[in-house]
C-alpha cells in the first residue's frame, strides 16, 4: 500500500465498517462515499492524526509527486494546513513555505512523504514540474505565478510545465498565486518555455500607443521622456522598455499624433 496515491483495493464490509485490503494489510474507509464487500475500487490513502492509515474513496486534489492548486485553511503553530478533499488536512510546514500566503487563498503545491511518513505539502514545486509541453514559440499560454524573484517570474503553465517570464519582461506586479496569461517567446533546449508578458509586436505596439497618449493626456499633453532619456526613466514612467517606447512613439509620429524629443514627447 502506497501513501498518499490512489491504488486499486479490494473492498472489504465488516459489520457497520468498510475497510479495503490490497491481500496482505488492511485499512479503513472513510469518507462520504461508500461501497460493496468485494468490489474492487481507487482508493486513495492517507494518514489520520492517530497515526493509523485510512482510506477514502473520493478522488483527491492531488497525490505524492504531483502540482496543484490548493487552498489554504488554516495556520497552527507548525505551519498552515492545506485542503485536499480528504477527511483531513494536510500540513504545509513553514519551513515549506516559500513565499507569503493567506487564509483562503489557492497556491500552486506539491505533495511528499515527510521523514515521520506523513503526508504534507511543499511550494517547491520546480522539481515537480514537468518541460515536455506541447507548446511551442508563439503560443498564447495560461500558468500559475509560484515564485516572484530578482531574475523574473516563475510561472507553472498549464500548472503543469515549468516556466520563466524574464526580469527584463516584467510589466506589474505579480504574487504567487496569481494566475497569468503569456506568449511563449521561446522554447529552451531542456524543454523549459520562456514566457513573455507583452503580445507579438505588431499587436503590443497598438497597446503601448494608446497607453502613451493616454499619459500624455494626464499629463497636460507631454511626456518628460525621449529617445535620449534614460531607459530605467522610461521604464519608471511609462511601464515600457526603452525599444518598446521608441516604436510606439514612432507610431504615433506616422500618425501625426506626437512629437518625439530628446528628452521630452509631445502630444499633436
Amino acid at each position: 500500500m502506497k501513501l498518499g496515491k490512489v491504488q486499486q483495493l479490494k473492498l472489504v464490509e465488516k459489520g457497520k465498517y468498510l475497510w479495503a485490503t490490497d491481500g496482505e494489510k488492511e485499512v479503513p474507509i472513510h469518507g462520504e462515499m461508500r461501497g460493496k464487500d468485494g468490489e474492487m475500487r481507487d482508493v486513495f490513502l492517507y494518514r489520520e492524526n492517530n497515526g493509523q492509515i485510512a482510506g477514502m474513496l473520493e478522488a483527491p486534489f492531488i497525490q505524492v509527486g504531483e502540482v496543484a492548486k490548493l487552498k489554504v485553511v488554516a495556520k497552527s503553530k507548525i505551519g498552515y494546513f492545506v485542503g485536499i478533499n480528504a477527511p483531513k488536512d494536510i500540513l504545509l510546514p513553514f519551513s515549506e513555505a516559500t513565499e507569503r500566503i493567506a487564509e483562503g487563498e489557492k497556491y500552486l503545491f506539491t505533495m511528499y512523504v515527510d521523514k515521520s511518513e506523513r503526508l504534507a505539502v511543499s511550494m517547491e514545486i520546480k522539481d515537480a514540474l514537468k518541460s515536455n509541453s506541447p507548446y511551442k514559440k508563439g503560443d498564447r499560454v495560461t500558468g500559475t505565478v509560484y515564485h516572484v524573484g530578482k531574475s523574473g517570474i516563475l510561472v507553472a503553465v498549464d500548472d503543469t510545465y515549468d516556466g520563466r517570464i524574464p526580469k527584463q519582461e516584467m510589466k506589474g506586479i505579480y504574487h504567487a498565486g496569481d494566475t497569468v496569461e503569456v506568449r511563449v517567446a521561446n522554447v529552451l533546449d531542456d524543454g523549459k518555455l520562456t514566457l513573455s508578458l507583452r503580445d507579438f509586436a505588431h499587436v503590443q505596439m497598438l497597446q503601448d500607443s494608446d497607453v502613451l497618449l493616454g499619459l500624455m493626456d494626464e499629463m497636460g499633453g507631454k511626456l518628460p521622456v525621449g529617445d535620449k532619456s534614460d531607459p530605467e526613466e522610461i521604464k519608471r514612467l511609462t511601464g515600457l522598455t526603452k525599444k518598446a517606447f521608441k516604436r510606439a512613439v514612432g507610431k504615433l509620429y506616422k500618425e501625426g499624433k506626437a512629437v518625439p524629443g530628446p528628452t521630452e514627447t509631445r502630444r499633436k
